[in-house]
């Protein structure tokens, strides 16, 4: 049997190839002669395009548009034709994409890579679940809640900026442990993409802020925000509320020591009508309140390293949630 290369559209010329018309050939006669391959090679591919979320979550979560996702390819193009640096998952090629470039992703990238290398972070749900409970120990109080809504795409941590004593930051051993529960913080608080495409607030309490409890360390300040919120792709605003002149003054220097593209979303001088965020939040007892955040904080994370596994930049999450769905659970 002989084949006419040039009897049918499509067909392409390559008089001098004879191995590549033996590949036409044999592409031609798996389609005509095995066609269960034909469809199991057809169906593969619709497996892939096939959306996986964790249970419970609305593929819609994780809707990138054309752009985005060509924006995520070209990431991880780059990132993964370096030899030097971890392939990471799609989540996180996508999760860059909404925020940054390619040029700022590698960038990051090589961040990232870093504090996961020095501060021992596997990004795993275990060691992630470690982290955080040493987290909470370390600094007892900090953190005053989370809050998390993936139909309204909302993230909101609350922190006490003034319960963190000079003295403790300048342990390395606990700038470490910090660090290292910050790192899975950021995690846990973008647990999907439409929160990352929509923004976390980080609200902060700095009532009854003083220089020689506060944290005046700039140069660990410095450290530890850029290699978490500012190394992590997130979109993200942080409120500062009931800020003396001292700690604005604080602020203002923090600011001139960190990337400007984080330090231009630090906003002062809120305030909030029923006193410290404290009264609000650590209720009904410091205990329990800590023990729900802690639990919230977690939940994300899982969430998160679930979302790491199953998501797919093949897939096809279909369109973006309609406004009319985005509303808070009863």
């Amino acid at each position: 049997m002989s084949l006419d290369l040039h009897s049918g559209p499509g067909c392409v010329e390559d008089n001098g190839n004879p191995e590549g018309q033996g590949v036409i050939a044999s592409e031609l006669t798996l389609e005509s002669e095995n066609p269960a391959a034909a469809d199991a090679a057809h169906a593969s591919k619709d497996a892939q395009r096939q959306p996986k979320v964790p249970e419970g979550l609305d593929p819609s979560f994780f809707w990138l548009s054309d752009e985005e996702k060509e924006n995520a390819l070209d990431i991880k193009e780059a990132i993964e034709s370096l030899p030097d640096l971890d392939n990471l998952s799609d989540f996180m090629y996508a999760n860059m994409a909404l925020v940054w470039d390619v040029a700022t992703a590698v960038e990051h990238a090589y961040i990232l890579q870093e504090v996961r290398m020095e501060y021992k972070v596997p990004v795993t749900f275990e060691d992630g679940v470690r982290a955080l409970t040493e987290l909470f120990e370390t600094i007892p109080l900090y953190f005053l809640s989370y809050m998390f809504d993936l139909r309204a795409a909302k993230s909101v941590l609350v922190m006490d900026l003034s319960s963190i004593g000079q003295r403790l930051m300048r342990d390395p051993k606990n700038v470490e442990k910090i660090i290292r529960g910050a790192s899975y913080v950021c995690y846990a608080t973008i647990p999907t993409l439409d929160i990352v495409r929509k923004g976390k607030n980080d609200i902060f309490e700095f009532g009854e802020f003083q220089w020689g409890k506060g944290m005046v360390d700039l140069k660990c300040v410095e450290q530890v925000t850029v290699q978490t919120i500012g190394a992590f792709p997130a979109n993200f605003q942080a409120h500062f509320y009931h800020t003396p002149m001292m700690a604005n003054v604080f602020v203002s220097m923090w600011k001139k020591v960190i990337p400007k593209e984080v330090a231009d979303k630090f906003h002062v001088g809120f305030r909030f009508a029923g006193g410290r965020l404290s009264n609000f939040y650590l209720l009904p007892t410091p205990e329990v309140a800590t023990k729900k955040t802690l639990a919230n904080l977690i939940a994300g994370l899982k969430i998160r390293l679930d979302s790491e596994k199953m998501f797919s930049l093949d897939a096809d999450y279909g369109s973006p949630p309609e406004e009319g769905n985005i509303q808070d659970e009863d």
